[in-house]
């Protein structure tokens, strides 16, 4: 059996996120499906985000073990005939045995999406989170510097049992196109909510609720009490995974 890697992205809309969860629609079991009519899998998928329900991703990466049936060169094509339209493979290839998506990775890069036309915009109301008005872009941007480095992240996201919440981010990003605004931050991990946590923070920053200093000391309160609210996930984006030297 051998070891791919596998490049993804998908519209996490109708999805209850990538892990398979029984009964449910998920990424991983419409991957599984498909996988099953072109190879013989002897390994789960392992992939490097867990996105949750409603999450996108432009380069979500999974691996997986497994004996074909149609020819490598033809895998990728033979896939996305078989996998739903909200979901499309990049790439496939063999890599090293030892290969693994998640342990792997050194990085994942997230972002997340604001409009800030006048008025909603039904095309793009599936990736991006409308807000009427302006936001203040600089003082989102000196607050979510605050987040370089090593830090518990505790107060911007869920609490996991007997799981650590430091993380190390080495970039951020507060950018605008038009009218969209893009708030983008790669770092080794990332704790359960932490980017809808963070980013409902900035808003109330970009909303002149919050000062930066104020984003600052709940960072390091440590008290996911005194977070902003969690951003609907249907801005968030899985952008990219970094590995240190390539599989």
């Amino acid at each position: 059996m051998a070891n791919y890697m596998m490049t993804l992205a998908y519209d996490g809309t109708e999805y209850k996120g990538f892990q398979v969860q029984p009964g449910l629609p998920t990424v991983q079991g419409a991957l599984e499906e498909a996988l099953g009519r072109v190879a013989r899998l002897s390994s789960p998928l392992y992939a490097a985000g867990r996105t949750d329900a409603g999450v996108h991703a432009k380069g979500q990466v999974v691996s997986f073990h497994a004996s074909l049936r149609v020819e490598a060169a033809r895998l990728t094509r033979a896939l996305n005939a078989l996998l739903p339209d909200d979901i499309a493979v990049i790439s496939c290839r063999e890599v090293d045995e030892g290969f693994h998506a998640r342990r792997d990775a050194a990085a994942r890069a997230y972002s997340y999406y604001f409009h800030t036309g006048d008025s909603p915009c039904p095309f793009r109301r599936r990736y991006t989170l409308h807000v009427d008005g302006q936001l203040d872009e600089k003082g989102m941007e000196e607050a979510l510097r605050a987040a370089l480095g090593v830090h518990d992240f505790t107060s911007f996201c869920r609490r996991e049992e007997g799981r650590s919440a430091t993380r190390e981010v080495y970039e951020v990003e507060v950018s605008r196109r038009g009218d969209l605004l893009r708030v983008r931050v790669k770092a080794n991990a990332f704790a359960w909510m932490m980017m809808r946590m963070l980013c409902g923070s900035l808003l109330e920053v970009g909303k002149g609720r919050w000062s930066p200093q104020r984003f600052r000391e709940v960072l390091a309160a440590r008290d996911n009490s005194l977070s902003g609210p969690a951003l609907p996930p249907r801005g968030l984006f899985l952008e990219e995974v970094f590995y240190p030297a390539g599989p």
